[in-house]
């Protein structure tokens, strides 16, 4: 149940006002309790969304654009097109970059909307996926502060709750939830492929892998193998040998090079899985393709 006490402006982050926003509408006045809301175009700035106890969606009104997302350890450069979506969960910080003027609807949801799921702690961030309910849930916000009719939170409690709902339902943590059905939803899966391609060349790791989709590690090695029909070592090694594939059809490398590029070992580590996967070696598929 959302709380009966007015969502306020100084219970956001404050970054807005910080890097003074060209606010057009907000929920300030309107006497909303499950949710504030506001429109603005933002600049350029490089800030942190600090730790707070209710979570944060910022859905790109216009774009694409380029946004560069510091959190837990981890660096995430994104080219986000409109309709992307930054979701912060309740109890994280992140710096956040953005490099080019976008506008936006921001939407703080209260924690409570989230409370009845146990496991809500575990809800991971998003950095530019998009969803279309989401986007519609949204877009119904944006009317209702066009309208500015105060005192609708009768009218905006039951977008606010659908909004948490869709984003527990995205994460399979709603009633068919991962750990119940042990799959991966597909920002998971997204989140998990986009880490795979920009650590081709890296030693990547099961725990690593898991941390990208939010999942702990035992968790996710049973929902990646139920989602993808294969382990993670074999869906990297797949995703290596299909990279090796596209470097010998255009590259002029070596392929000592070309395994180094793709990940693996060396050159006969490369050759070993390549035959393995493609059944031939990685010369004879060179010569073929050319």
């Amino acid at each position: 149940m959302a709380s009966k006490h007015v969502f306020s402006r100084e219970q956001t982050h404050g970054v807005l006002q910080q890097f003074h926003a060209e606010i057009s509408a907000s929920s300030h006045g309107l006497g909303w309790s499950s949710a504030y809301a506001s429109l603005q175009r933002e600049r350029p700035f490089m800030g942190r969304f600090g730790t707070i106890s209710d979570y944060l969606m910022v859905m790109h009104r216009s774009g694409p654009v380029d946004v560069t997302f510091r959190m837990d350890g981890r660096t995430v450069a994104r080219h986000i097109p409109r309709g992307g979506i930054f979701f912060l969960p309740s109890g994280h910080e992140c710096d956040v970059s953005l490099h080019a003027p976008l506008d936006t609807i921001h939407v703080y949801l209260r924690s409570e909307l989230f409370a009845e799921e146990a496991c809500r702690r575990d809800l991971p961030p998003m950095f530019g996926d998009q969803d279309p309910i989401l986007q519609h849930l949204a877009g119904a916000l944006e009317q209702a502060l066009h309208d500015e009719e105060p005192e609708s939170s009768l009218f905006v409690d039951p977008i606010a709750q659908a909004m948490a709902r869709r984003f527990l339902v995205m994460d399979g943590q709603g009633a068919r939830g991962a750990e119940r059905n042990h799959r991966l939803s597909q920002p998971q899966l997204r989140r998990v492929r986009d880490f795979v391609e920009a650590n081709i060349e890296t030693d990547i790791r099961l725990d690593a892998m898991a941390r990208a989709s939010g999942l702990g590690t035992k968790t996710f090695l049973r929902a990646f193998k139920a989602s993808v029909g294969t382990s993670p070592y074999q869906y990297v090694i797949a995703v290596r040998v299909e990279r090796a594939k596209q470097l010998l059809e255009s590259e002029p490398l070596g392929l000592a090079e070309i395994a180094l590029r793709c990940g693996f070992a060396h050159q006969e580590h490369l050759t070993r899985m390549f035959r393995r996967v493609v059944g031939q070696p990685p010369g004879k598929f060179r010569r073929l393709a050319n």
